[in-house]
């Protein structure tokens, strides 16, 4: 009797069109009703579990995973160098920025299908969304603004002027947003907006440069990294002063804090770690190792397991938070970033069977040891996030190489308007990449991974 009446309820729940998951959930109903219990753990998973969209950033797509199951569901193709990626509160939507390009794709979760594309101007870099999804904050770091976008028609309703933005965070109420301006050397700032005022309120002058940006859950605080560090940076939201520094190891990236508020999660690039501070102490009370040069975290909307992208071997590890142990490692695409979850609960603990990834990714190659120098080529010592000097010259016909000395990975990348000129790609620590210049020109070039990072090189005849 009670197993007709879960059918038709289902029935019922179709003939209505409602969607998959409700209908799933009522036949779920069903079989525990006549098993006396749940259907098992894996089926429930795989009808309600979220899905978490992957920045992956050497293939230029966006990767979609079943959190249920641990396995890549699909990709979607967005333009080059795939940097910030949000879901919307629902989740709708996700918002994905193109660093490479001048894009912001609007995907719609339900197909997974880019349904617009914005055009916003050079490098857009760092989003922010507000908590109820309808204003998207946008840091175009080519054009030195901050773009306001009214997520209900798409459409730039405001613009703030922010040299060299790139990192963004909204306080909770969506009044107050932070912005990582890397305006390297002299300039380097946490720009504070109002943003209903349309204003920008305050400027915390930095002597490095700031990169993740997360404000507190209570809002009390911005909590930040910089390059060539060790620390995490806090500063009381009240005064705009920076009150603290919690050592977490070296070149820390994004910080995440969990849905109970107790912890706060950081990717510690250097180190292949996720460092977890204790809030109330602002101290490391565990170091995660995971896989190598971790860029991003993402959490379950219920708090019981973290998602670490590893850009350098192309995996994500699954972090059990009760535990503070890596309970899977998941292969996923090339150069995996940003990370960001739907909500709702359903995401597995642990994968069966077990998957572990295989080696791989930039981080794997073969060291590169810098070449012997002929008379007249030039060598440059990448270090503490920076090209070692700002002008080089070099006569037609010889090579520069560059070497890395920084622990984490950089490129050499010199773009022009008809496509990029040389890009070495990753280069890991201790090694290199070599270009012999044949055509006399001045040429400025970046590192893709940290774009704050520029100097020039002149080839004379």
């Amino acid at each position: 009797m009670l197993l007709g009446w879960a059918l038709s309820a289902g029935h019922w729940l179709f003939k209505h069109r409602y969607s998959a998951r409700a209908l799933g959930a009522v036949l779920t109903l069903a079989m525990c009703i006549v098993s006396g219990g749940p259907a098992g753990p894996r089926a429930t998973a795989a009808a309600v579990a979220p899905k978490a969209y992957i920045g992956l950033y050497g293939d230029d797509a966006i990767g979609v995973l079943d959190t249920g199951s641990g396995r890549l569901m699909s990709t979607i193709k967005v333009p080059a160098g795939p940097e910030a990626v949000i879901v919307s509160p629902d989740g709708s939507r996700v918002y994905v920025s193109s660093e490479d390009a001048t894009a912001v794709s609007v995907i719609d979760a339900t197909t997974d299908a880019v349904i617009k594309t914005l055009d916003l101007g050079a490098f857009p870099e760092g989003m922010a969304l507000s908590r109820d999804g309808r204003t998207l904050l946008a840091a175009v770091f080519g054009i030195d603004k901050v773009d306001v976008i009214d997520t209900e028609t798409l459409t730039v309703t405001a613009q703030f002027s922010v040299a060299k933005a790139h990192g963004v965070a909204l306080s909770p109420d969506g009044a107050t947003a932070y912005v990582g301006a890397q305006d390297v050397p002299d300039h380097n700032a946490i720009v504070v907006l109002d943003v209903a005022g349309r204003k920008v309120t305050a400027q915390v002058p930095l002597s490095q440069t700031p990169r993740g940006l997360t404000v507190s859950p209570d809002g009390k605080s911005l909590y930040f990294t910089t390059a060539n560090s060790a620390g995490v940076e806090v500063m009381d939201t009240a005064t705009n002063a920076v009150v603290a520094e919690i050592p977490v190891g070296p070149i820390p990236h994004q910080i995440a804090f969990t849905p109970d508020r107790a912890h706060a999660l950081v990717a510690v690039q250097g180190a292949g770690r996720v460092a977890v501070i204790d809030v109330a102490s602002r101290r490391v009370v565990k170091e995660v190792a995971v896989g190598r040069y971790p860029h991003w975290v993402g959490l379950t909307s219920d708090g019981t397991l973290a998602y670490v992208t590893n850009e350098g071997d192309n995996t994500v590890s699954v972090v059990d938070l009760a535990s503070q142990s890596v309970v899977a490692t998941l292969k996923v695409g090339s150069e995996p970033r940003k990370v960001s979850l739907q909500r709702g609960s359903g995401a597995m603990a642990s994968y069966a069977p077990a998957m572990a990834a295989a080696a791989g990714g930039f981080a794997a190659r073969p060291l590169r040891p810098a070449p012997a120098p002929r008379p007249g080529d030039v060598q440059i010592h990448v270090r503490s996030f920076a090209f070692g000097t700002d002008k080089v010259t070099v006569a037609a016909g010889h090579a520069v190489t560059w070497i890395n000395d920084d622990p984490v990975p950089h490129t050499a990348t010199a773009q022009t308007t008809h496509g990029k000129l040389w890009d070495s790609g990753q280069v890991v620590p201790g090694s290199s990449m070599t270009v012999t210049m044949s055509k006399p020109g001045t040429y400025v070039y970046q590192c893709d991974d940290h774009p704050f990072m520029r100097a020039t090189v002149v080839v004379t005849r």
